[in-house]
């Protein structure tokens, strides 16, 4: 008996390769943030933020949403879960798609962030599930209840590691290179499958390091990660976007190949990864063009008013 596969109505993929890790206190950086071709523009209330600078920070959250996804951006923010009940009042509002989480150590702590994202869902009227998280293991507790905390919510889009904190827990190598973070890497893009999760993360090689390398080694470092399994990656650096971008995005070899393999193959589940290649490849150049015409837009009514963008 042949079964029928109706691949027409797949759904469209989520191109999410680039996340501009921006603070809310850099005002320059908040204001051109929109323009950088960024597919996620988080902004930061924890990382890059001074505690003095937190509470004006939080001021700026919900204007800053709609500035920085003028450029077709989606955006997140970095909350800190120690003051998380704070953050998530200064963030969710209309125009949030979603949370980056560090620090989770228990599904318990991720059920608790889920209760609080609701009532304020309810409380400003977003739709319910709304708000996505994306949680940062980067602990070695949180990394050894991966799992759990993966199955904790229907909330969670995605996973990444917090390699600077985690190597900070963990302690480097003398050789200089981060202990066991290769073996973390590669189980935490398992962890993300097997609980169909989106796993986020670059394949950096030393001397490179994600918050100072150049495009060419962002470039590389995001090949490396595509290629075992991460579906884009953190970056700090506005040069670091469109190598990233591309390093995640399927090249024309690549989408040839999956054609070429199409054709002979007479397995469904061949097929059906085949078309997820073309397909994604297809969803990126969609998403290209779209923040690029977003950004023309603006720059184009902003000439015809003679102000600026």
């Amino acid at each position: 008996m042949t079964t029928f596969v109706n691949y027409s109505a797949r759904p469209k993929p989520v191109v999410r390769r680039s996340w501009l890790l921006v603070p809310l206190s850099n005002e320059r950086l908040l204001e051109n943030a929109w323009s950088l071709g960024a597919d996620v523009v988080v902004l930061d209330l924890m990382e890059l933020v001074t505690d003095q600078d937190k509470p004006r920070a939080r001021e700026r959250v919900q204007a800053s949403i709609a500035n920085v996804s003028r450029g077709g951006a989606e955006v997140f923010v970095q909350v800190d879960q120690e003051l998380l009940y704070a953050d998530l009042r200064a963030c969710v509002y209309p125009g949030l798609t979603g949370v980056v989480v560090p620090g989770f150590e228990t599904a318990k702590g991720v059920a608790e962030a889920d209760v609080l994202i609701s009532e304020l869902e309810d409380e400003r009227g977003l739709l319910p599930g709304t708000v996505q998280i994306v949680a940062a293991l980067d602990t070695s507790k949180g990394n050894l209840a991966g799992m759990e905390i993966a199955r904790a919510s229907q909330r969670l889009w995605g996973l990444t590691l917090g390699r600077a904190d985690l190597v900070m827990d963990l302690r480097p190598e003398p050789s200089g290179e981060f202990h066991l973070m290769t073996y973390l890497m590669q189980r935490l893009v398992i962890i993300a499958n097997a609980a169909s999760l989106v796993p986020l993360g670059a394949w950096w090689r030393a001397p490179a390091r994600g918050l100072i390398a150049g495009p060419k080694d962002t470039y590389e470092a995001a090949l490396r990660g595509c290629h075992i399994g991460f579906k884009g990656c953190m970056c700090i650096v506005p040069e670091q976007v469109e190598p990233m971008n591309r390093g995640f995005t399927p090249s024309t070899p690549e989408v040839s190949s999956a054609q070429d393999s199409k054709n002979m193959m007479m397995d469904p589940s061949g097929i059906e990864a085949a078309l997820d290649i073309a397909g994604y490849a297809k969803a990126c150049l969609a998403r290209d063009n779209e923040k690029a015409d977003a950004v023309n837009r603006i720059k184009q009514d902003s000439e015809g008013t003679g102000g600026a963008p």
